[in-house]
C-alpha cells in the first residue's frame, strides 16, 4: 500500500536564499503579482500562437516527406516526437488544453517507431488537423462535447494502429 505522501515546509536558511527581497518576488504571491504574471502570459499568447503555427507547418512538411520518402521515416518519427513535445508544453501555458492532449497523443503514437503504414501516417496527419482546428478556432480548456468526442476516437485511432 502506497504511503501518503509527507509536505515538508522549507528550511528557512533556504527560503532566504530562493526569496529575493530587493528584486525578486515573494513566495506567497499575493493578488496583484498572481495578475501581473497573468498579464505576461496573456500578452505572450499571441507569440506563443504563431509558435505553434510554424511548428505545426513543419509537421505538415515533415508528414508529407514522409509519405514520398520511406527512408526518412525514423528521423521524421524524432523530429514529430520533438514538435508535439513543444507543443504540448505551449499549449497548456495558453490555456489552450487541447493542444496540449493532442500533441501528447501524437507523441505517444509516433515514439520509438521506425516504419509507417499509409494509414499510420494518415493518423499523425489526422492528429495535425486536430491541432489546426484548435488553434484556428482558439478553442480554450477542454472543448465541449465534439472535442471530447474527437480525442476518444484519436486515442482509439493511436491504439488501434500503434
Amino acid at each position: 500500500m502506497a504511503r501518503r505522501a509527507q509536505i515538508i515546509p522549507p528550511r528557512q536558511d533556504l527560503k532566504r536564499k530562493a526569496v529575493n527581497a530587493t528584486r525578486g518576488l515573494d513566495l506567497n504571491l499575493t493578488p496583484a503579482v498572481v495578475r501581473r504574471l497573468e498579464e505576461v502570459v496573456h500578452k505572450s499568447k499571441d507569440k506563443f500562437t504563431v509558435d505553434i503555427g510554424r511548428r505545426m507547418r513543419i509537421l505538415r512538411e515533415i508528414v508529407g516527406r514522409m509519405r514520398d520518402e520511406p527512408d526518412y521515416h525514423e528521423e521524421g518519427a524524432k523530429m514529430i516526437w520533438q514538435e508535439s513535445l513543444q507543443i504540448k508544453g505551449a499549449g497548456g501555458t495558453i490555456g489552450f488544453q487541447l493542444l496540449t492532449t493532442f500533441a501528447k497523443l501524437l507523441g505517444d503514437f509516433v515514439r520509438d517507431k521506425h516504419g509507417f503504414t499509409s494509414k499510420q501516417i494518415s493518423v499523425i496527419d489526422l492528429h495535425i488537423d486536430a491541432l489546426y482546428v484548435v488553434l484556428a478556432d482558439r478553442i480554450e480548456g477542454k472543448g465541449g462535447i465534439l472535442e471530447e468526442q474527437v480525442v476518444i476516437a484519436l486515442q482509439e485511432a493511436v491504439e488501434h494502429f500503434s
